[in-house]
């Protein structure tokens, strides 16, 4: 942790934003080791390997997903070599991430990135995709409630030492988000909001958080067809793990529930390979700005209520200059 992370958390117990902190251990990057403490409430928090934990009384509900991602990060075979080649990943891990890394990839590109914003990773896990912000010139944090290396936060130090980059890290509560209003310019969701229980919340919070002008990134959010049932089965449930999947029309009202403008993204990798292939084959063939004009409004709508995938876009907050317009 570097202490300018302070300037833009709140305490976690009492929403003061008057810090100091104590040093034990620190190198030419960070504070490794150490104290952040409220001046207000006198509670500390306790910086470990470079990570500030602020997740204070975790819910039954977090518990459980901490323990769940511990225990399927002991039944595979993951080393260093695969996390620095995420998303793409190598060997027998390729297809199991193809997915995500085409989706990644192809957002990834649409965003104009000069360098200088703030970023949040929400739900950042093993901070991959949080190193790209950085190696952007971006001042990025990755947020998450598991530290566990492999799945949580403590995979960062593999970026850290590998590729020359840096990134805060903070372990978080994304419904009860330990940071001040207004403080992001970005915030990057990655198949993240689906494991809240209610993404109003979870949205309401983010909101607070962006800046005038701000936007988040939402990619590889599972999306159910209508009127499916909505129960699912897979290993992360069977360990506890919090899983959800939502209908098209519950994320678009919870985005303009909280004031967010939406512009939706083609899903060109999926659990569905028919109509993942007739997008990637779209994108390929036609011009960006026809796509985005003509082409993309009504279909996408179409196919993720007809036959769910998986949801990309992007989500505006207005500025000053658009709230005085409206």
């Amino acid at each position: 942790m570097k202490p300018k992370l302070l300037q833009l958390i709140h305490c976690p117990t009492c929403h003061s934003k008057d810090f100091e902190f104590i040093t034990i251990n620190e190198n030419q990057q960070e504070i490794r080791e150490g104290f952040v403490i409220c001046r207000n409430c006198q509670n500390m928090y306790e910086i470990n390997n470079g990570i500030l934990n602020l997740l204070i009384s975790p819910t039954p509900e977090i518990i459980s997903e901490q323990q769940g991602w511990t225990q399927l990060e002991k039944a595979v075979q993951n080393t260093d070599e695969l996390m620095l080649s995420l998303p793409d990943a190598v060997g027998e891990n390729q297809s199991y991430w193809q997915s995500q890394a085409e989706n990644f990839h192809y957002m990834w590109d649409q965003l104009a990135l000069d360098g200088n914003e703030v970023v949040l990773d929400l739900g950042s896990g093993r901070c991959w995709s949080t190193r790209f912000f950085a190696r952007a010139g971006c001042y990025a944090v990755g947020i998450d409630i598991l530290q566990t290396k492999y799945v949580g936060l403590l995979t960062s130090d593999i970026y850290i030492n590998n590729e020359g980059v840096f990134f805060e890290r903070l372990c978080g509560n994304m419904n009860e988000l330990p940071f001040r209003s207004e403080s992001f310019d970005v915030i990057f969701i990655a198949a993240t909001l689906h494991h809240s229980s209610s993404i109003v919340t979870t949205l309401k919070q983010v909101e607070m958080l962006l800046k005038p002008g701000g936007y988040i990134v939402l990619i590889n959010e599972p999306v159910a067809r209508i009127m499916s049932n909505k129960k699912i089965s897979c290993p992360e449930i069977d360990h506890g793990i919090n899983e959800h999947v939502y209908w098209f029309a519950e994320y678009l009202y919870s985005f303009r529930k909280v004031g967010l403008k939406v512009k939706l993204y083609p899903f060109i990798g999926s659990y569905h390979p028919i109509i993942s292939g007739i997008n990637h084959s779209l994108v390929k063939r036609f011009p960006q700005k026809l796509m985005k004009r003509r082409i993309w409004p009504p279909l996408l709508p179409l196919q993720l209520i007809l036959a769910g995938g998986i949801l990309n876009l992007i989500a505006h907050k207005p500025s000053f200059s658009e709230k005085n317009l409206q």
